[in-house]
């Protein structure tokens, strides 16, 4: 028996997604689905995954700012959502962050590493 062509899987990917967009989201909303999603960013980020598990809880629980004690948030681009900071260098955690001191930090390191 032939295979489906590609089209047609593209075809019947596309009317399931249609479909099940409130699955999908829900699904997307899971912590295990949002510790993933948080993994493959650190991960393109340059963290050291060896150390994930230990920093990922740190990471959720941290409600303040560790450089300005500013109360963080969640909301994507906002001067206070919660950042990871690590060394670019070594790709180790050093401390939960507001975007703003991650900027700051992020500008200071360049000028430090810089030959």
């Amino acid at each position: 028996m032939p295979y489906a062509s590609k089209e047609k899987n593209k075809e019947c990917i596309k009317r399931w997604t249609i479909e099940n967009k409130e699955y999908i989201k829900e699904y997307n909303k899971s912590p295990k689905r949002q510790m993933s999603f948080k993994k493959n960013s650190w991960k393109k980020a340059g963290l050291n995954m060896d150390t994930f598990y230990y920093v990922y809880p740190i990471y959720l629980n941290a409600t303040h700012c560790e450089h300005c004690n500013v109360e963080l948030n969640d909301i994507k681009n906002h001067k206070n959502q919660k950042c990871m900071d690590h060394c670019h260098a070594t790709g180790m955690f050093r401390n939960v962050v507001c975007r703003n001191c991650n900027a700051t930090l992020r500008s200071i390191g360049k000028k430090y590493f810089q030959n």
